[in-house]
């Protein structure tokens, strides 16, 4: 299942045995089980043999969720990315020393205990879901052999973040829901030993309840969406709330940039923190596992895969084409262990700023791939109607990055609508936000203008200073996944009653 060099072998050696692993999971996994790429490789004419480079893989046509989403007129598509044995394909498939193994089994114990253990292995027994812009969730399978994974990423994870069992204590503000993040804090749990406070966040136990608990259990490891955990830690600090014990926070769900880890970092030390750290963990449900910088270094170490269990590569979004490491690409992803669903050289659509590394790590020293943390969803470059005959591309991470470090800035949300509500008038951002406690609004609103034309070469059509909680509410930071920070009401202009006051009621934008 797992490499006992994982993080120790040379980049040659690593290669070579990503290249061995790989021909083995085509061979005795993917072609025969998996209905969507044993079509495929059919179709390309592709076998296990053809990849004896990493050139090779090129030889792969690219999969993406466009492949795997369900539609309404094929709501199960989802499933045929799922590895799917029959008797017939698993006698023609599995190794001489599997085929020994489940004999022996069969003779001293019975054909149940066979259909047992393959049942255990093959068998979905969890699902995880994407977030998306289609109608329709995205469903990724797991079986015990994918959760044993988890598990075996969970102490990895465990072993980079430096956990001990023995002194730390974790607060988790993860929502309880079927989605990856939840679920990895809890494999962290079970692998490491380390007790966990698994509270849902705001939306079941109220951040009153969790200020509670972590007066009482005094973590020292938070995590959570970066936006709950810094509203948290505000009301922990204002409510004078002891946080000496924490050390690290590690923050999933979003990117984090150089502002908001020192916005947080400043947080945390006025609540008595002492050299706290804020690391950023990335993890998507395709892949079914998580990846975390260092403790010590944070986004200098950058992310630390597994190359045992997977191939990264960064490609160039617009041809296609593998970069070299250290260019800023499109992250590609690649199964070299896994059961339930599975993808291969599969598109996630995140931009990795800085490309991949294979040198290592400057921090804990351990050679295996780094992806830079520096990452962006390429679809959040979008275009803006600025006259009825001309446009403007404007990167939507940029600007959440801008607003989410500013100084001035508490909480915000910005609209995106078409003037008066017409579909063939131009568009128009509507920005609300809530200063930060002493700050002068007109100030901050002249001041968050002109950084907002700085970087984006736009103003927002109108700026309103509201409360933080009416900004929170709006938002949904006690009642939604993730909060809604960009809400982009373009598609439904003319749709919808006009709004009384100048700045609608927010709807739910979908988001990827």
């Amino acid at each position: 299942m797992a490499h006992s060099r994982w993080d120790s072998a040379s980049p040659d050696d690593q290669r070579r045995m990503q290249l061995a692993r790989l021909r083995e999971f085509l061979a005795r996994q993917a072609l025969p089980f998996h209905p969507f790429y044993r079509e495929l490789f059919r179709r390309e004419k592709l076998s296990p043999e053809k990849f004896q480079s990493f050139e090779d893989l090129a030889r792969i046509p690219f999969s993406s969720k466009a492949n795997v989403a369900p539609t309404g007129d094929d709501p199960d598509r989802p499933r045929s990315f799922v590895l799917q044995p029959t008797p017939e394909t698993l006698r023609a498939s599995l190794g001489l020393g599997r085929k020994l193994a489940l004999g022996w089994k069969k003779l001293t114990r019975g054909g149940e205990a066979v259909r047992r253990e393959l049942g255990l292995e093959y068998r979905p027994v969890q699902v995880f879901f994407t977030t998306g812009r289609t109608a329709l969730p995205t469903s990724f399978l797991l079986t015990r052999y994918d959760l044993q994974l988890l598990e075996i990423v969970g102490a990895r994870i465990g072993e980079i973040a430096g956990i001990d069992a023995s002194r730390d204590r974790v607060l988790s503000v993860f929502p309880y829901a079927p989605h990856l993040a939840f679920w990895q804090v809890q494999a962290v749990s079970v692998a490491t030993g380390c007790f966990t406070l698994q509270t849902g966040g705001g939306k079941v136990m109220g951040t009153e309840g969790i200020l509670r608990a972590l007066a009482k259990i005094r973590p020292t490891f938070v995590c959570g969406i970066p936006g709950y955990v810094y509203h948290l830690l505000r009301e922990a600090v204002e409510t004078r709330i002891d946080l000496s014990a924490v050390r690290t926070v590690f923050l999933g769900g979003d990117r984090i940039i150089p502002g908001f880890r020192a916005k947080l970092i400043e947080l945390l030390e006025r609540g008595g923190a002492r050299e706290p750290s804020i690391v950023s963990v990335l993890g998507f449900t395709e892949a079914k596992k998580c990846w975390t910088e260092c403790r010590e270094g944070g986004e200098k170490t950058g992310l630390h895969t597994y190359p045992d269990l997977e191939i990264f590569e960064i490609v160039d979004p617009k041809t296609g084409e593998v970069l070299p490491d250290g260019e800023s690409g499109e992250m590609v992803y690649t199964y070299l262990d896994g059961r339930g669903s599975v993808v291969l050289r599969y598109r996630t659509g995140d931009i990795v700023n800085g490309g991949i590394s294979r040198t290592p790590c400057p921090s804990c020293g351990r050679s295996l791939p780094r992806l830079a943390s520096d990452l962006s969803r390429a679809s959040n470059v979008t275009e803006f109607n600025l006259t009825k005959i001309k446009g403007s591309l404007v990167n939507l991470n940029v600007l959440a990055d801008l607003l989410s470090a500013h100084p001035g800035v508490d909480e915000w949300q910005l609209i995106i609508r078409k003037r008066n509500d017409d579909p063939f008038e131009m568009d128009e951002m509507i920005l609300a936000l809530a200063a930060t406690a002493g700050m002068e609004r007109d100030q901050v609103v002249r001041r968050v203008s002109d950084a907002i034309f700085e970087t984006i070469e736009l103003r927002p059509a109108s700026i309103e200073v509201l409360s933080r909680s009416e900004i929170l509410e709006r938002i949904g930071m006690e009642t939604r996944l993730k909060e809604n920070r960009i809400v982009d009401l373009r598609a439904t202009a003319g749709a919808r009653a006009p709004a009384p006051a100048p700045l609608p009621t927010p709807q739910p934008a979908e988001k990827s």
